[in-house]
């Protein structure tokens, strides 16, 4: 060292007031002292260790050096030594933020003693062993010329090793102190997994009655729903049968019709068999007016009983929907009930795990204070290894007075550290019961979840047998279903088509009969016309030459009076059978006359009938094609209305499953199921977020239910 300026300012702050020293100097060695010393002992030391021939003089300590802080080190040396001086190419030092220790070269003889062992932050976690040791005590080695040891020696170092084992005492029941704060705490978190579980408990009950309050409300709507479907169906059956009931008024009206063409025919008759002329003519068209009749009746009957099939057919074709609406619902009332069966095993899975985890860590956790347990038994034996040791070496000692003091200290001493061992090993006890009870509760709660896991396993497992046996059953059912109405739809296809080819036939032949019954009518009425005015002409030429004959009569009456008196009788009878015979003629005329008004009448009213007949089936026709539409409008609808509700299912178990997934982590050293399960229920309580969920889902159903119905 060139300066001694700064030995000095070194040297002095470290050794005044110091019982037994030791200095560093880096580049120099190492000095100290076995008593107290002064500013003039550690001057004289100072300048000794200056000037001192290092390569020749060599003032070695015969024990070694233990270093408790970084300002003072004991190194204990034989009284009769006042300094000691080490060369530095002797000395290798080995520093650390609680001990220092040395070792000397092999130019000096050596003698290895053990350390002791230090208590650090990684013994009181890691397990301890005998051959595992700190390394201090692991390969360092203090070499020393020295004598054997004497009793002075030995006594001064008790009440270092006393020190050492009350500083280890107090950092055992540092120890203790928090062994039982992780007892405590770990019972106190128990309690809020407890109170947590109960909380998740009360929430998942709120939700599922939540749950069963919408399915509620989505039954309501179907009902609805269904009512209206219902509703339409019954519209429907209504208009048919009002339609039916206007196409039996027609066919009244047609055989009404008929009757009174055949009234009509039968007049005809009465008028050619008065006439005389046409009779063969009348009867020829007669029995053509009837077989036309019969075939349109014919016709008539072959269109009820294709109606009647048409009818049987829609009836058919409103079972096969029903049917495939229930089948429809019953694979929804499945798909849900498989939903909620895989929710509830993903549910029950992460629960599980989160078991399993959470028992492991306590497994660590028991593992670890069982380490700890093991370890301060092996340090409680150390201790009292050595407290027997030193007792028994203070037994062989002979000493005075002032050993006997000491020896009562010492003994004083040692009764309170056998005390406080005692009361570590009934604290080390409670806690060895306490950490078993916690081993069996956590076994218990394990076997407890197992238990529940494996039947939740069972239960899933059945559900889904049962769920794959419905949907197999209900996928044959829609199949044989889609077969029966796909042969009914080819039935109604054949059927229609045979019912639009008969009644084109029909109307065609309806429209040829009344134009050849209107026809043979008008010839029928003209010739008739034709008669009657003849008829007329020959009345009138009769009655001018009955005019005539009267007035010769009169002439010759007037000539014959005798005459005239005798015949005025007879022009008298004549004169009544002649205006009765013209009044006859002209009855006949009127009559005559009526009966081609009512002809053409009736046949307005019968080409009327059939207009009427033509727009009605047009009607018929297009309100047939109308409900056609309307059906294929509610199947539309239908399919929307069963898209939307399988949406807001999809909805409702998204949402659920978000809930259970939503799933918060535990703290670091202590992880329960309690808290996992109360984290997403605590956050829905606060923030009300299920309820808001649940109305923006209702309002998208009204809104997909308002589209499908537009």
């Amino acid at each position: 060292m060139d300066d001694f300026s700064d030995l000095l300012l070194v040297a002095v702050p470290l050794l005044v007031g110091v019982d037994c020293c030791c200095l560093i100097f880096p580049g120099l060695g190492a000095v100290g002292s076995g008593g107290p010393l002064s500013y003039t002992d550690i001057i004289c030391f100072l300048l000794e260790f200056k000037y001192a021939d290092t390569k020749n003089k060599v003032y070695m300590s015969r024990h070694p050096c233990y270093l408790f802080n970084n300002k003072a080190c004991k190194y204990m040396i034989p009284e009769s030594v006042k300094y000691s001086i080490m060369p530095s190419k002797n000395l290798i030092p080995f520093m650390n933020n609680t001990a220092t220790l040395f070792k000397i070269g092999s130019e000096v003889p050596h003698r290895s003693l053990p350390a002791t062992p230090r208590t650090t932050k990684q013994q009181r976690i890691s397990v301890p062993s005998p051959a595992t040791r700190t390394p201090t005590a692991k390969g360092l080695k203090i070499v020393d010329r020295r004598p054997p040891r004497s009793p002075a020696s030995e006594q001064k170092k008790q009440p270092g090793r006393i020190s050492d084992l009350e500083y280890q005492l107090a950092q055992l029941q540092k120890e203790l102190k928090k062994a039982h704060d992780q007892l405590s705490s770990s019972e106190l978190w128990k309690k809020q997994a407890h109170l947590d579980n109960e909380a998740a408990k009360k929430q998942l009950a709120s939700m599922s009655a939540k749950l069963e309050e919408s399915e509620q409300q989505i039954q309501e709507l179907s009902a609805s729903e269904d009512s209206r479907v219902q509703e339409l169906r019954k519209i429907s059956q209504d208009r048919d049968r009002a339609w039916q009931s206007e196409l039996d008024a027609v066919r009244k009206h047609h055989s009404i019709d008929s009757a009174s063409l055949v009234t009509a025919m039968n007049d005809i008759q009465k008028l050619k068999m008065q006439l005389g002329r046409v009779a063969e003519s009348e009867a020829m068209h007669s029995r053509g007016a009837e077989s036309a009749h019969a075939e349109v009746q014919s016709l008539e009957q072959e269109l009820g009983e294709t109606l009647n099939q048409v009818e049987n057919l829609k009836n058919e074709l409103t079972d096969c929907k029903e049917s495939q609406t229930q089948a429809m619902e019953a694979i929804r009332e499945t798909k849900m009930q498989l939903a909620m069966a895989k929710s509830t095993e993903e549910t029950l899975r992460s629960e599980g795990l989160k078991v399993m985890e959470a028992y492991n860590s306590v497994a660590v956790e028991l593992e670890q204070s069982k380490n700890q347990i093991i370890h301060l038994e092996g340090l409680v034996r150390k201790l009292q290894a050595e407290f027997s040791r030193d007792s028994s070496k203070n037994a062989a000692d002979p000493l005075g007075n002032t050993k006997a003091a000491r020896e009562s200290d010492n003994n004083a001493k040692s009764l309170q550290v056998e005390m406080e061992l005692k009361n570590v090993n009934s604290e080390m006890v409670q806690l060895r019961s306490a950490l078993e009870a916690a081993e069996r509760r956590y076994q218990e709660e394990y076997v407890q979840s197992t238990l529940q896991i494996r039947s939740a396993y069972e239960l899933v497992e059945h559900t889904k047998l049962e769920s794959c046996k419905c949907e197999a059953e209900l996928e044959a059912n829609l199949m044989i279903a889609k077969s029966d109405f796909e042969d009914l739809k080819a039935r109604l296809m054949v059927k229609e088509t045979n019912f639009q080819t008969i009644s084109e036939e029909n109307r065609g032949l309806y429209l040829k009969v009344m134009e050849n019954q209107l026809s043979e009518r008008e010839s029928e009425l003209k010739l008739e016309l034709r008669k009657i005015e003849e008829d007329v002409l020959e009345y009138k030429a009769n009655l001018l030459d009955k005019e005539t004959k009267l007035q010769s009569t009169t002439e010759a009456n007037e000539a014959l009076k005798m005459e005239m008196e005798k015949r005025e009788l007879k022009n008298n009878e004549t004169n009544d059978e002649t205006f009765e015979f013209a009044e006859a003629g002209k009855d006949a005329e009127q009559e005559a006359l009526m009966k081609l008004s009512c002809l053409t009448e009736e046949a307005n009213k019968s080409s009327r009938k059939i207009d009427r007949v033509t727009e009605q089936l047009d009607a018929a026709e297009a309100a047939n094609s109308k409900m056609e539409a309307e059906l294929r409008k509610l199947k539309v609808q239908s399919d929307q209305w069963r898209k939307a509700a399988e949406t807001a299912a999809a909805m409702l178990t998204t949402g659920d499953n978000d809930k259970i997934e939503r799933t918060g982590s535990l703290d670091n050293k202590y992880h329960t199921i309690g808290r996992k399960l109360s984290l997403p229920f605590s956050e829905d309580i606060d923030d009300d977020s299920p309820k808001k969920k649940n109305g923006n889902k209702l309002k998208k159903f009204g809104v997909l239910l308002k589209k499908s119905q537009k």
